[in-house]
């Protein structure tokens, strides 16, 4: 068996030609320096290190999902080997949808920056919970890393932070306004959007897991009726919840989590 364990997805937007997007996410990846960090981040990081090497574990027992107990790589291989199977695919886009690394630390931004460095196609990142605070990340994201999107000329990509599991404003404006594009959107968050159509499946998670459509503020829920309506969104891809959950936030709109990088999890997306 393998690391790189890939899943894939065929999506049909009635394209000109075939893409190919690829996810990844929850790596966790941690290190440290004794010359760029203080101890007690040296001590936050081998103490995390050790917690995810058990937690990856859990998750994985808790879906159903397989790893393989020989090869239990550390957080910083497991980002470098999903760094290769990206240079080794060559998709059309790469998509690291959040928690890549576990805490901010001059030494982790640094591992981050290297590693994303040596991509030979284009990506998109965005901040989540654990890359905080979000404006730590800018040379990273490549724009704005709360909204930012890739036009990959016949659809966009779009990324929106809601890493505390809320909708700014801001967010809303910006999104309303490329759907007046009318193209059709590949929407990327962390935290997934639960609905009355998707409670079966994470009734097994509870409520950090999600961003629930009926336990959230106006703006929120005013995004996440636009996201479940519109047509030109065409589907969802998230992270957050270790685990793989395909669901749909309202009819035919499919909804994507992508499991632990730190079992190898990858999503490949088939869109034309």
């Amino acid at each position: 068996m393998s690391f790189i364990q890939e899943n894939i997805t065929r999506l049909n937007l009635g394209l000109s030609k075939e893409y190919t997007l690829i996810q990844f996410n929850d790596v966790h990846a941690v290190t440290y320096d004794k010359e760029l960090d203080d101890p007690e981040t040296i001590d936050r990081a081998i103490n995390r290190e050790k917690s995810w090497m058990k937690q990856r574990v859990d998750f994985a027992n808790k879906f159903s999902e397989p790893y393989n107990p020989k090869s239990m790589l550390s957080s910083t291989e497991c980002l470098n080997r999903l760094i290769e199977y990206a240079n080794e695919t060559l998709p059309d886009l790469i998509i690291m949808a959040g928690d890549l690394i576990d805490f901010y630390s001059r030494s982790n931004h640094y591992l981050l920056a290297k590693a994303i460095g040596k991509l030979v196609r284009p990506y998109l990142f965005s901040c989540w919970n654990h890359e905080s605070p979000s404006e730590y990340f800018q040379d990273i994201c490549q724009g704005n890393c709360d909204f930012h999107y890739i036009d990959l000329t016949e659809f966009f990509v779009v990324s929106v932070n809601n890493s505390t599991r809320r909708i700014n404003q801001f967010q809303l404006e910006l999104l309303q306004a490329l759907l007046t594009m009318k193209r059709p959107i590949i929407l990327v968050m962390h935290v997934p959007i639960m609905t009355e159509y998707n409670l079966d499946e994470f009734k097994r998670l509870d409520s950090y897991y999600t961003m629930k459509y009926d336990d959230c503020h106006e703006t929120t829920q005013n995004f996440i009726e636009l996201v479940s309506s519109v047509d030109e969104v065409k589907a969802i891809l998230c992270g957050h919840t270790h685990g793989t959950i395909n669901s749909y936030i309202s009819p035919n709109k499919p909804q994507f989590c992508c499991s632990s990088g730190l079992i190898g999890f990858v999503n490949k997306y088939i869109i034309k």
